[in-house]
């Protein structure tokens, strides 16, 4: 048996299994709007069964707007793998600075002499093409979402260097999603930067941007407080601070501040990488943690930008599809 197909058999079981001793409740969507009525009205009536509280902007037109279903725009969200998005731009900006180059290799920055993947390109971690498996084999926890836990969880920045020394590489050159590539991307230009992962993001993206309530998820500096998103079955999930796997989703931020990154992203990047391109000339890219989803889109030929989250695991694209221009009434 194929080890994808098993992956995706146990963790089936294990979501059964995990209803089965926790006990479902059901998921209602929030009864109070916030921010602005018509935008709130778009969330309301295409949300999803499955979604409980929904935040967002819309920038338009050189405006930016704000509604919510339960929530507003300064609640907190884990924005998951929209995260990755954070750190392709720090490759940007370290090759745009002169810092590194596309064709950096794993091999240039640490010790990885006599594994598959020294010879590894920044660009190639970046653009999903590595080869490296979505997750490393030797850290994640498959039986993590047992009790709605935090699967990267213990992971620190030397069990991704290791993990990579002795990965095996299958597919390279063919776009594979793979957040042991970003991780590991986003480790290697700390680095080179000669600092950590939070400090680089703060210091290049979140302090220029003014994103103050947005920080880096990590495994001791999450509130007590700090909102939780529900699993599947309704109950809370645990927060998913990480350090090892940080590049990859650990970021936490708001609607306010996610208008705040598109800004910064519209005035200064150039999304060569690391975003999923739409046929209009726009990008995105999704997130989904056991408690939370997003999506980001953003269309620098209209200058614009389009931002949905939700504290569950059911999917906000079509949210983000229907409040853009055109979307769904």
């Amino acid at each position: 048996m194929k080890r994808s197909v098993l992956f995706g058999i146990l963790a089936t079981v294990v979501v059964l299994i995990g209803l089965l001793i926790v006990g479902p409740q059901r998921i209602a969507l929030a009864k109070n709007n916030t921010g602005d009525e018509e935008l709130a009205h778009k969330l309301r009536e295409n949300a999803g069964k499955a979604q409980n509280q929904i935040t967002a902007f819309t920038f338009h037109n050189g405006e930016t707007t704000f509604a919510g279903v339960g929530a507003d725009e300064n609640t907190e969200v884990e924005v998951g793998s929209v995260t990755k998005t954070f750190t392709t731009e720090l490759l940007r900006q370290q090759v745009e600075s002169g810092d590194i180059k596309l064709d950096t290799t794993v091999g240039d920055i640490i010790d990885v002499e006599g594994s598959e993947v020294a010879d590894v390109t920044m660009l190639e971690l970046a653009e999903h093409t590595s080869g490296l498996p979505r997750l490393d084999k030797d850290n994640f926890k498959i039986f993590g979402n047992l009790f709605a836990a935090n699967p990267y969880l213990g992971i620190t920045q030397k069990d991704i260097f290791d993990a990579a020394r002795t990965a095996s590489l299958s597919g390279r050159g063919e776009e594979n999603y793979s957040n042991f590539g970003v991780a590991l991307l986003g480790q290697l230009l700390a680095v080179n930067a000669n600092t950590d992962y939070a400090d680089l993001v703060e210091d290049n993206i979140l302090d220029p941007a003014e994103m103050n309530d947005t920080y880096v998820g990590g495994e001791t500096n999450i509130a007590a407080d700090a909102p939780r998103g529900l699993a599947a079955n309704g109950k809370e999930t645990a927060p998913w601070g990480m350090d090892g796997y940080a590049p990859a989703g650990s970021i936490r931020s708001t609607a306010a501040d996610m208008s705040k990154y598109a800004s910064f992203l519209l005035e200064n990047s150039e999304f060569e990488f690391g975003w999923f391109p739409e046929d209009s000339g726009g990008y995105w890219h999704n997130g989904g943690t056991y408690g939370f989803s997003t999506m980001l889109i953003v269309d620098p030929e209209k200058n614009e930008a389009f931002f949905t989250s939700g504290n569950t695991p059911q999917g906000v694209e079509e949210l983000a599809v229907a409040i853009r221009p055109g979307g769904n009434s």
